[in-house]
């Protein structure tokens, strides 16, 4: 039954991915090349790029900025959450900040963080400016959707912090942690490149991309889209099995906040 289901979700996968290639083949069929690269182009393209040096440098530098940036702004966007959830006073002197990082437009912010720091570092804080926000809202908002009658209970019967937090706070928490990843690495390799464009940081894809556009060589710009998604989804993955696999070790707290309701 399992392995049944296993095939017919890989079959609608390919179906939907076989649908939208097609797709991509008619309009590449009826447009310019110079204007639309066709699968076809894009992957010979790709098959030559992968044989450069300057291929994977530039993506294990821009990977490494990214994942700088996206770290950093999990750990901070988490810390801050949790000091503004037991010390009042915090969140509310966060909120200002946070709005206006969630507001700001990307651009904007990318212009202005040029004149602070050399370009060699934009997608750095470009990384922490988007995912900051989403970490700190999405964490403060399952803090606060603790039940606060078992928080009550637990006070009462003198239950040890390490406990309270493992059955009670991580099992409802992690949910929003993981939307707020799922959404973070999108956020930070496309506000990251975007960084990296205008910055135009030696050896990067955002550099890599630029020079695709001002050359016109529109293959090279697809496959190295393709390439941006391809470890974007991959990042996610990583980061949400991770957490996901760290949820697990933390299940046996369940069983004792089931304890709790009796």
């Amino acid at each position: 039954m399992m392995h049944s289901m296993a095939r017919k979700h890989v079959l609608v996968r390919l179906t939907v991915i076989l649908f939208w290639v097609t797709v991509w083949s008619v309009f590449a069929a009826y447009l310019p090349d110079v204007l639309f690269a066709g699968p076809i182009d894009t992957l010979r393209c790709l098959l030559r790029q992968i044989q450069m040096t300057t291929f994977w440098i530039s993506i294990l530098h821009s990977l490494c900025k990214i994942t700088i940036g996206f770290v950093l702004a999990f750990l901070f966007g988490a810390m801050l959450a949790i000091a503004g959830y037991y010390i009042r006073p915090i969140g509310i002197l966060l909120e200002p900040a946070i709005q206006i990082m969630k507001t700001v437009p990307v651009a904007c912010f990318i212009v202005v963080a040029l004149i602070w720091l050399s370009s060699a570092h934009i997608s750095v804080l470009v990384a922490f400016f988007v995912v900051f926000p989403a970490v700190y809202i999405n964490l403060m908002q399952g803090l606060q959707q603790v039940d606060r009658s078992l928080l009550e209970m637990a006070q009462v019967f003198r239950v040890p912090r390490r406990k309270k937090i493992k059955a009670l706070y991580l099992p409802q928490v992690m949910p929003y942690l993981l939307s707020s990843c799922r959404l973070g690495v999108g956020m930070a390799w496309k506000a990251g490149i975007a960084g990296e464009i205008i910055g135009l940081p030696d050896l990067s894809i955002g550099d890599q991309l630029y020079l695709a556009k001002l050359y016109l060589n529109t293959d090279e710009l697809f496959a190295w889209t393709i390439v941006i998604i391809c470890i974007s989804l991959l990042c996610e993955k990583i980061v949400v099995r991770t957490l996901r696999s760290a949820e697990t070790r933390w299940q046996g707290g369940l069983a004792w906040k089931s304890d709790l309701n009796k």
